[in-house]
C-alpha cells in the first residue's frame, strides 16, 4: 500500500512538472489551427500565445482567432473571434494529437456564404456533404459535425444566391448567444439561445433532423420557437432550406402588438388600426412567396374564427396579398371609427405625398354570427372586404339588423372619392343614422331606407364636397322633429301670412312616412315627403341648404275626414327666419 500511495505522488508530481513542458501553449495553439483548417478548408489563425488550463477541465484559451474566406465551392464558413477557447483530452495531448471538443467563440462574426461557383470542389467538410446529397449519394456522408459549439454575442452574416435583402447584401442577425449540438454531419442540429431578430432580443429554440439536406435545397423536420416582447411563434414540420421555400406543418402565433408586427412584416390595413392583441394557430404550408394556412384559427382582439388565410409576402416591385375566407362567432368593432364617413376617411389611401408604402392588397370574405359596431349589431352577417390598387370595397352582402336587414357597398377609391349604396329595411332609424355619420330628425322603429351617395375625400372634413346621390325612404309610426309643424299648420288656419323661426322645433308624430329626395353638395331637395298623421296628410316638397339653412318649401296639408279645405303654404327662409304664405287648394279629403 505504502508502495502503491509514494507512486501515486510521484507520478502527480511528474504529471504537473512534465505536461506543462510536452503540452506547450505553443504547440496546442498549432494543433487547434490545423483542426479548424482541416474542417473548414481554410487557413486558421490563432493570435498570440494561447493560455492553457487544467481544472476543471484540461481547456486552452485563445485572445484571437480569425479563418480566412476558403477559395472552393459550395457552403463556405469563415470569420474570426475576439476570444476562441476549446476542451481537449489529456492523453491526445501528451502523445501529440489532441482532440477538441466543446469550442466557444465569444464576440464572433462568422460568415456562412454560398459561394455558388459551377465546377469549383467542395471546400470543407460541411460543402463535401452538401455536394454528395445534390449528388444523389447521401448514404456515402460519413463524417463529424461540429460536435458542441458555444457562440457569445457573436454576429452571423448569411451571404449568396439571393439570400440576402435584394440589394446584394448579407443577412445579419445580431447578438447571437446560445449553444449548437451537432454531432455528425448526417445527424440532427440543435440550437437553444438568443439574437436580435428584427430589433428584438429573441429566445430561439431550434431542432432539425438533416441539417446538411436543408443546406444542399432539401426538406427536413424542423421544430421551432421564437418568442420576444413582440410575439411568439411556433412551428413543427417539414421545411426546405432553399427557394422556392417550402413548409408543411403546424404553426401558431400570438402578439399583443398586432400593428407593430404587422409593419415589420410589410403588411399593412387600417381595418385593424384598433386592434392590439392577436393570435393564429393551425396548419401552414408554403411555396415560394406565398403562405397558405388551413384549417386555421384566428383570433383579432376578441373576435374569433376559423377558415384558410392566404398571405403572400410584399416584393421590392409589389406590396404584400393577403386574402382569406374566415367564419367568426362574434366580432367587436366598439374600438372602431363610430360613424361611416370617419370609417371611410380612415380606409382612405392617405400616401398622396408617395413616401409611404402601398398597402397590402385584400380579398377577405367573412360571416359572422354578429358584428357589433359602435351604434348597431348586426347578425348572421356575410360581408367581404377587397382592396386593389385602385380602391377598397366594403360589401355586406347579408345580415340582420333589429327586426330587418341591412345590405351595403362601400367603395373607397384611392383617386379621392367614396361611393356608397345603402338598403335597410325595418330598423330603426336613430342608431342606422348616428353610425351613418348624418343626422336626420326622424325617429321610427320601423325604417326602410335606399340610399345611394358619392363624394370626395376626405369627408369628416369636406362633408359637402363633390357630394351627389339619391335616396328614398319609408317608415312606420314614429316623430319628425322638423320645425314645429303643429304649430306652422295652426297658424296658418287664421291667417294667410305669417313669420316663424325654424329654430323653434317640436315632435310632429306620424302614422306612417315615405318620400324621396336627391343631394347635390349642400343642397338636399325633397320630392314628394308624405307625412301621414291621425288627422291630417301633409306633403312636403322643396330644397334645403344645408350649410347656410336657406329654406324653399311648399308644404300641403289635408284633412283625412270631413269636408274642412286643406292649407297649402309657400315657404322661404334661413336657419334663423322664415315666412310662409297661405295659397288656395280644392276643398276635399286626403282619400279625395
Amino acid at each position: 500500500m505504502r508502495y502503491a500511495l509514494a507512486g501515486g505522488i510521484l507520478l502527480a508530481v511528474a504529471a504537473y512538472h512534465l505536461v506543462p513542458t510536452i503540452v506547450s501553449p505553443a504547440s496546442m495553439g498549432d494543433a487547434l489551427e490545423r483542426e479548424l483548417s482541416d474542417w473548414l478548408g481554410a487557413q486558421a489563425t490563432v493570435a498570440g500565445t494561447p493560455e492553457i488550463s487544467y481544472w476543471p477541465r484540461p481547456k486552452i484559451t485563445a485572445h484571437g482567432a480569425a479563418i480566412a474566406r476558403p477559395s472552393g465551392g459550395g457552403l463556405l464558413v469563415y470569420g474570426n473571434a475576439a476570444e476562441l477557447t476549446a476542451d481537449f483530452g489529456i492523453f491526445g495531448a501528451l502523445s501529440g494529437s489532441p482532440a477538441f471538443s466543446d469550442l466557444t467563440f465569444d464576440k464572433a462574426v462568422i460568415v456562412l456564404e454560398d459561394a455558388g461557383v459551377p465546377g469549383a470542389a467542395p471546400a470543407n467538410r460541411l460543402a463535401m456533404a452538401v455536394a454528395a446529397i445534390q449528388d444523389g449519394e447521401a448514404d456515402g456522408i460519413d463524417g463529424k459535425g461540429p460536435g458542441e459549439l458555444r457562440l457569445i454575442d457573436s454576429t452571423i452574416a448569411i451571404a449568396g444566391k439571393g439570400d440576402g435583402d435584394g440589394d446584394g447584401d448579407p443577412r445579419i442577425v445580431k447578438a447571437v448567444t446560445g449553444e449548437l449540438d451537432w454531432e455528425e454531419l448526417d445527424g440532427a442540429a440543435r440550437f437553444t439561445g438568443s439574437a436580435e431578430i428584427g430589433g428584438e432580443p429573441t429566445e430561439i429554440a431550434l431542432r432539425t433532423a438533416k441539417p446538411v439536406t436543408m443546406f444542399a435545397g432539401g426538406s427536413s423536420t424542423v421544430d421551432l420557437t421564437l418568442s420576444n416582447a413582440l410575439a411568439s411563434v411556433s412551428y413543427q414540420g417539414t421545411a426546405s432550406g432553399r427557394r422556392p421555400y417550402f413548409l408543411n406543418g403546424s404553426f401558431s402565433l400570438s402578439t399583443a402588438d398586432l400593428q407593430n408586427l404587422m409593419t415589420r412584416l410589410g403588411v399593412e390595413t387600417r381595418l385593424l388600426s384598433t386592434v392590439g392583441k392577436a393570435s393564429l394557430k393551425g396548419q401552414v404550408a408554403r411555396s415560394g412567396a406565398s403562405l397558405r394556412f388551413s384549417p386555421v384559427e384566428l383570433a383579432i382582439g376578441d373576435s374569433k374564427a376559423s377558415g384558410a388565410l392566404d398571405i403572400v409576402m410584399k416584393t421590392p416591385d409589389e406590396p404584400a396579398r393577403i386574402s382569406a375566407t374566415m367564419a367568426f362567432t362574434d366580432i367587436a368593432l366598439f374600438d372602431a371609427q363610430s360613424s361611416l364617413p370617419s370609417w371611410i376617411d380612415t380606409m382612405a389611401d392617405g400616401s398622396d405625398d408617395g413616401s409611404s408604402e402601398p398597402l397590402s392588397d385584400l380579398d377577405l370574405r367573412v360571416s359572422a354570427g354578429t358584428v357589433r359596431l359602435a351604434d348597431i349589431t348586426l347578425s348572421d352577417v356575410a360581408a367581404s372586404i377587397i382592396r386593389t390598387s385602385e380602391q377598397t370595397s366594403f360589401d355586406i352582402a347579408d345580415s340582420r339588423l333589429d327586426n330587418g336587414s341591412l345590405f351595403a357597398h362601400v367603395a373607397v377609391q384611392n383617386a379621392g372619392t367614396a361611393k356608397v349604396r345603402l338598403n335597410a329595411e325595418n330598423v330603426r332609424s336613430s342608431p342606422l343614422f348616428r353610425q351613418l355619420g348624418i343626422s336626420v330628425p326622424l325617429e321610427s322603429d320601423a325604417l326602410t331606407l335606399e340610399l345611394v351617395y358619392q363624394a370626395n375625400l376626405p369627408l369628416e372634413r369636406n362633408a359637402k364636397d363633390g357630394l351627389s346621390g339619391n335616396f328614398r325612404f319609408a317608415a312606420g309610426s314614429g316623430q319628425l322633429t322638423w320645425l314645429d309643424l303643429n304649430a306652422i299648420l295652426a297658424t296658418a288656419e287664421n291667417s294667410n301670412a305669417f313669420a316663424f323661426s325654424p329654430l323653434k322645433q317640436a315632435p310632429y308624430a306620424f302614422q306612417s312616412i315615405k318620400g324621396r329626395g336627391s343631394l347635390d353638395g349642400t343642397i338636399l331637395t325633397l320630392d314628394g315627403v308624405t307625412i301621414e298623421g291621425e288627422n291630417r296628410q301633409v306633403t312636403i316638397e322643396g330644397q334645403v341648404d344645408t350649410a347656410t339653412g336657406q329654406l324653399e318649401a311648399k308644404l300641403t296639408a289635408t284633412p283625412k275626414s270631413g269636408n274642412a279645405p286643406g292649407i297649402a303654404l309657400d315657404i322661404s327662409g334661413n336657419a334663423l327666419a322664415a315666412f310662409a304664405r297661405v295659397t288656395e287648394i280644392p276643398a276635399g279629403t286626403a282619400s279625395d
